[in-house]
């Protein structure tokens, strides 16, 4: 299997770091875009043309400020058993999301203070196995309750439920992250009972 075999058959979607990495040079990937054997998705991205696109990767690849939360959070934790059909992502207040907005029909923004906005940002992999900028798991049950209103009944119910089962929870986090977010009421009154 050649280089690019190679990379390919461990990544749908890559960047050039990582084909210099395995010893593709810029040259050759450029020469694969002509050929129609790569796609280019923006500069420095490349994918398997005529390959599934992943959306996570592609959303997240081309918006540095781009985090995955609420409910496709909920998912990619496994806290949810539902696919979601619209992509839940944050940004900072004041960041102009129009771009994303006009290319994917499927996204709901959440505007997030500044101060607030890089709590609890992990990286995970997206369904396709890419790595992608995600709200880490508290984080996440945070802004589920800060949003009671706005989630789905039998979502936001699934979600606390099978956190608070799980056996390794980070209480500590959790409640510095409610502080911060200012949900601790709600989020100590939850604990009291399902805790």
């Amino acid at each position: 299997m050649d280089k690019v075999e190679e990379l390919l058959a461990n990544y749908q979607t890559f960047t050039t770091q990582q084909a210099e990495s395995k010893g593709i040079s810029r040259v050759t990937l450029s020469s694969l875009v002509n050929q129609g054997k790569l796609e280019r998705l923006k500069e420095g991205v490349y994918i398997k043309n005529n390959d599934l696109v992943d959306d996570y990767a592609l959303i997240s690849y081309k918006n540095k400020r781009v985090v995955f939360s609420h409910h496709t959070a909920l998912y990619l934790h496994d806290l949810s058993d539902r696919v979601p059909n619209v992509f839940h992502i944050s940004v900072p207040q004041g960041y102009n999301a129009s771009r994303l907005t006009k290319k994917f029909s499927n996204i709901q923004v959440h505007y997030i203070k500044k101060e607030n906005f890089d709590l609890g940002i992990s990286t995970k992999k997206s369904p396709f196995g890419n790595a992608i900028q995600v709200y880490d798991v508290e984080r996440t049950i945070c802004d589920i309750i800060a949003n009671k209103n706005k989630i789905d009944k039998q979502i936001y119910t699934h979600a606390i439920k099978t956190y608070f089962e799980q056996a390794q929870i980070d209480k500590r986090k959790l409640i510095k992250y409610s502080r911060k977010l200012g949900v601790e009421l709600t989020l100590r009154s939850l604990m009291e009972v399902l805790g």
